[in-house]
C-alpha cells in the first residue's frame, strides 16, 4: 500500500482530501536523487515513536496530526544503491514541501493539517489541536510574590584581537574566506584538515563526533568579526547514539573540559562536529535536530559547527554558524606551519 497525505484546513481541521506522498520526498530530497527518471530510485521510511509537537512557523503554518510519530528514519536507493541514510523530523521532509503546494493551491489559508496515512500509520490516532482562540486575555490567578534571589549569567570576557596574518594565513583576496557578509572564520593547520578530510577513523555505520579546542580572536580587518582558530579536535565521550540523532551528555561536556584544562593552552570549547553518511549537497547541509542541538548548547557568537559528510567518493568537511535566523557556512582556511 503507497502512503498518502491527509490534509485538513484551517484550525478547525475540515477534511480537505488526500495527496500522494512521493512526490512530496521528490521534491525534498532532490539534491540527493536528482531527476527520478535517472534510475529506479525507492525511499524506505521508519516512522519512529518520538513526539514531535511543534508547529512548521511561516505562511501557511502546518502540523503534523499524528505529532506521536514525529520523526522518521529516511532510506533511499537507487538501483538497489545505498544513496542516503538519515533521520528527520516529518515537519521538516514532509510539512515543508507540503506547504509549498499548499500556499500555491489555496494561498488565502494560513493554517492546515496533515497526516501521513497507510499501512500501520492508520493504527495511529489522529489529534488535533484545539483551535487557537482570538482575542484571549490572560488573568493572573494571584499577585505574584517578590523573589527572594536571582540568578543571572556571568559574560565571558571579550577575546583578543587578532588578524589572519597574525594566525599564519594569507589574507584571501577572493572566494568564499574574502566573504564580508562572513563574519565568523575558521583557521586549522593543514594537519587538521586532513585529519578530517583523510586519517580520523569516522564508522562508516554509525554517526560520530566531538569537540573543537582552540583559541578565539576578535578579526581585526572584521567589524564585529570572530576568529575561530581549530587546535584540537577530540572525540566525545559518554555519548549517546540512536536511529534519531548524535547526542551528547552531562558527562560529555565535564571530560572534555577536564580536557581542555589538562592541555594547559588556555583554549575555549570553540564548538563540535559530527558525521553524516551520505553525500554533501548544497541543501542539505545541518539537519533540524543538529541545528537545534546547536542552538540550546553552543551560545556564544563565535561558537561553530563542522559537519564530516561521508560518502563512498570520499569526505566533505564544511563550518556552520548561527546567525540568529539559520546556521550558515562559516569559511575556513589553513594556515602555515
Amino acid at each position: 500500500m503507497s502512503l498518502t497525505i491527509q490534509i485538513f484546513k484551517s484550525d478547525d481541521y475540515l477534511p480537505d482530501g488526500e495527496i500522494p506522498l512521493l512526490p512530496l520526498l521528490h521534491e525534498f530530497f532532490r539534491p540527493v536523487i536528482g531527476e527520478v527518471t535517472e534510475g529506479r530510485v525507492t525511499f524506505r521510511l521508519l516512522f519512529l515513536g518520538v513526539s514531535d509537537k511543534a508547529v512548521l512557523s511561516g505562511t501557511p503554518s502546518v502540523v503534523n496530526l499524528r505529532s506521536s510519530h514525529g520523526y522518521v528514519q529516511v532510506q533511499i536507493r537507487r538501483d538497489g544503491q545505498l544513496l542516503y541514510r538519515h533521520p528527520h523530523p516529518v515537519r521538516e521532509i514532509i510539512a515543508q514541501p507540503l506547504r509549498n503546494m499548499l500556499a500555491a493551491r489555496d494561498p488565502e489559508t494560513t493554517h492546515w493539517g496533515f497526516g501521513v496515512r497507510g499501512q500501520a500509520l492508520d493504527r495511529i490516532p489522529l489529534v488535533r489541536p484545539a483551535p487557537r482562540v482570538a482575542n484571549e486575555i490572560g488573568v493572573a490567578a494571584r499577585p505574584r510574590r517578590a523573589r527572594l534571589f536571582r540568578l543571572e549569567e556571568m559574560a565571558e570576557p571579550e577575546p583578543p584581537w587578532a588578524g589572519l596574518a597574525e594566525l599564519g594565513v594569507a589574507v584571501p583576496e577572493d572566494g568564499d574566506a574574502a566573504d564580508p557578509e562572513s563574519p565568523i572564520r575558521v583557521v586549522m593547520t593543514e594537519e587538521i584538515r586532513i585529519a578530517f578530510a583523510e586519517t580520523l577513523p569516522f564508522s562508516s555505520e554509525v554517526e560520530e563526533g566531538g569537540f573543537l579546542a582552540g583559541n578565539v580572536f576578535r578579526d581585526v580587518n572584521r567589524e564585529g568579526g570572530y576568529l575561530v582558530q581549530v587546535n584540537a579536535v577530540i572525540q566525545a565521550e559518554r555519548t549517546g547514539a540512536s536511529m534519531l540523532n548524535f547526542t551528547f551528555t552531562g558527562e560529555s561536556f565535564l571530560r572534555i573540559n577536564e580536557q581542555i584544562v589538562t592541555r594547559g593552552r588556555g583554549e575555549k570549547l570553540l564548538g563540535w562536529y559530527h558525521t553524516h553518511l551520505f553525500p554533501a549537497t548544497d541543501s542539505l547541509g545541518l539537519s533540524s535536530v543538529d541545528v537545534d542541538l546547536h542552538r540550546s548548547i553552543f551560545r556564544q557568537p563565535w561558537q561553530v559547527a563542522a559537519l564530516v559528510n561521508i560518502s563512498d567518493n570520499g569526505r566533505t568537511l564544511r563550518f556552520y554558524r548561527n546567525n540568529g535566523k539559520i546556521m550558515a557556512k562559516a569559511p575556513y582556511l589553513t594556515a602555515s606551519g
